[in-house]
C-alpha cells in the first residue's frame, strides 16, 4: 500500500515538473509595438495553449514578470498578437520568456 502511494506521489510530482518545464522552454523577441498591442515572435512552434483568446504571462532576461494575463488577439505563424495597457514597457527587440496567463491575472 505504501509502496502504491509512494510511486503515485513520484508520478504526479514528475509530471508536475514536466509540465512546468515545457511553459520555460518558449521565448519570444518583441519585433514591433503600436499603441496597447504587441507582437512577439516566438523561437520555435507554438504550443497549444497560444491561440487567439487565450492568455500570455511574459518575464523578461531579468527575471522580472512584465505581464502576467495579455489577451492573445491574433496569431500569424510563430508570431503571437496580444493586447495589453502594460505595452508601454517592453520595448522593441526585447526577448522575453513565455508562458500561458491567467484571464484573472489582468494586464
Amino acid at each position: 500500500m505504501i509502496k502504491s502511494l509512494l510511486i503515485t506521489v513520484l508520478f504526479v510530482a514528475f509530471g508536475l515538473t514536466s509540465a512546468l518545464a515545457a511553459d520555460e522552454g518558449l521565448t519570444g523577441k518583441v519585433t514591433a509595438i503600436d499603441g496597447q498591442q504587441v507582437r512577439i515572435e516566438a523561437s520555435a512552434e507554438l504550443p497549444t495553449w497560444a491561440k487567439k483568446g487565450g492568455y500570455l504571462r511574459a518575464v523578461n532576461e531579468a527575471g522580472k514578470l512584465v505581464l502576467r494575463g495579455a489577451k492573445i488577439t491574433g496569431v500569424e505563424g510563430n508570431v503571437i498578437i496580444l493586447t495589453t495597457s502594460k505595452a508601454n514597457e517592453m520595448k522593441v527587440g526585447e526577448m522575453y520568456t513565455l508562458g500561458k496567463g491567467k484571464a484573472s491575472a489582468g494586464c
